[in-house]
């Protein structure tokens, strides 16, 4: 399964990154970021690139960091024309579970519906979190 990160800036270089530093080098994960020198439709460009290089019958996987950015809209109008998953609002946490599970799981669609099951545990409130621990040592 291939996985391509796409984001405003260098975010999605920086996930590849702290990724690949915390699990180790990864294949078949590339990052793209989009840049004011750049357009929406040069963007797009380059990911139908990265599409139409893919080897017959590989799965691939779109990660972008915005809901309804302009990334996510680039990787979206592929959509039409491509098969494809994609993942929004990406973040380490998933990013991690996504390259170490997707060569065990049994589809992409599956993994994608296990990380949008788990997206909430990515995020906490740790305030929160110690003053629960607190009230239960009490």
């Amino acid at each position: 399964m291939k996985v391509i990160a796409v984001s405003h800036g260098s975010f999605s270089k920086g996930l590849v990154e702290s990724v690949q530093m915390l699990v180790g080098e990864q294949e078949n994960l590339t990052a793209y970021g989009l840049y004011p020198e750049n357009t929406v439709e040069s963007l797009t460009e380059e990911l139908e690139r990265e599409l139409k290089a893919a080897p017959e019958g590989e799965e691939i996987l779109f990660l972008t960091d915005l809901f309804h950015g302009s990334p996510f809209n680039a990787v979206v109008s592929l959509m039409r024309d491509y098969k494809f998953h994609h993942i929004t609002g990406v973040n380490l946490p998933l990013a991690i579970t996504i390259l170490l599970e997707r060569d065990g799981a049994a589809s992409a669609e599956e993994l994608c519906r296990k990380i949008e099951s788990s997206a909430a545990e990515t995020v906490l409130y740790v305030n929160k979190l110690f003053e629960e621990e607190k009230e239960d040592e009490e």
